[in-house]
């Protein structure tokens, strides 16, 4: 389990490196106003055109360090809206604000957030999030309590701005439920769609382990991209990370990801696979995606259910599956 980090040093020390993470991505520098109409900033946000997204941080007052993201490239021209912000109080406990810093038995620093998400608008709020966000859930020590709260990322991991990049984007489909925008992701076919809103787990459904859970939601994108770069027709649904269909629709491939080989995720991969699929006329190809090999014993008993193996590997921040054809084809 995870526990809050309190001491005023640590803190800062750790949020010297989260605004260190960021640094590589940053292209450009711009001046605009944050917020709406009548709550308004002056502020120079810092913008990344491979994320997608603008970075603003400051420590605001003496309670807490404010980190403030948001979709798309700032005009300058207009109030720029907040997507979401990631804060952390300077010291202590404060759950009123939504983000914190916490580290396991182990010593590794991990990103959270309670889930206090705003906006001006009604009907954002952290019941909002709660409801919708997929993501990794997880127990953290909380002074006198225990809470779950949603994963943002292992601070150290080369991946950790892409695992902050998802969060964004997440809690920007979340409020664009409120907003009764449409939840779908820009990347759609006619009638198979890849769905953020559909990578993860729900509130209930909290992770024993969180440093593998944070890349899941990152390998089924890249595997997701690495299939339509090849031509595939793609998407996922609430049951399955990936799936496949032919021309006339049939779902042909279905994926499970698991991020760690233990021998409990393997065999949960397998159930979900076995009975996400139970009710379709024809079993698909069933593709169990992990990041190292297997013990050929166990290999041949999945093999035996109907359940291929595919493994991934890590080039910088992002996964390659070098196996990908030979087990599609």
């Amino acid at each position: 389990m995870l526990r809050v980090i309190e001491d005023e040093a640590a803190v800062k020390r750790y949020r010297r490196l989260f605004i260190k993470s960021f640094k590589p991505f940053i292209d450009e520098k711009i001046h605009v106003s944050l917020g709406h109409p009548g709550a308004t900033l002056k502020a120079k946000v810092f913008w990344s055109s491979r994320l997608g997204i603008w970075i603003f941080h400051d420590k605001i007052s003496e309670r807490r360090y404010g980190h403030a993201f948001g979709i798309g490239r700032p005009t300058g021209l207009s109030p720029v809206p907040i997507t979401c912000e990631i804060n952390f109080p300077l010291k202590g406990i404060d759950r009123r604000i939504g983000g914190a810093l916490a580290e396991d038995r182990s010593g590794r620093i991990f990103v959270v957030h309670r889930g206090k998400i705003g906006g001006g608008k009604k009907g954002i709020g952290k019941s909002l999030f709660e409801e919708h966000y997929r993501g990794v859930w997880t127990y953290m020590e909380d002074g006198d309590a225990v809470s779950t709260v949603a994963l943002i990322g292992l601070l150290n991991s080369p991946r950790f701005v892409r695992q902050t990049t998802q969060f964004v984007r997440n809690v920007d489909k979340i409020k664009d439920i409120a907003s009764s925008r449409s939840s779908q992701l820009e990347i759609t076919f006619d009638e198979l769609r890849f769905k953020e809103e559909y990578v993860g787990q729900g509130h209930t459904a909290p992770v024993s382990d969180p440093k593998s859970g944070c890349d899941h939601s990152l390998v089924v994108r890249d595997l997701y991209e690495e299939l339509i770069r090849r031509g595939y027709k793609a998407g996922n649904d609430a049951e399955r990370d990936l799936l496949i269909a032919d021309a006339k629709g049939k779902t042909t491939t279905t994926f499970r990801v698991i991020t760690d080989v233990s021998r409990e995720n393997i065999q949960s991969g397998t159930v979900q696979l076995l009975l996400a699929n139970a009710d379709l006329p024809e079993r698909p190809r069933m593709i169990l995606t992990m990041p190292e090999a297997i013990h050929e014993t166990l290999e041949t008993k999945l093999a035996k259910l109907g359940v291929n193996v595919l493994l991934y590997d890590w080039q910088k921040d992002r996964a390659v599956f070098p196996d990908l054809n030979a087990v599609i084809s």
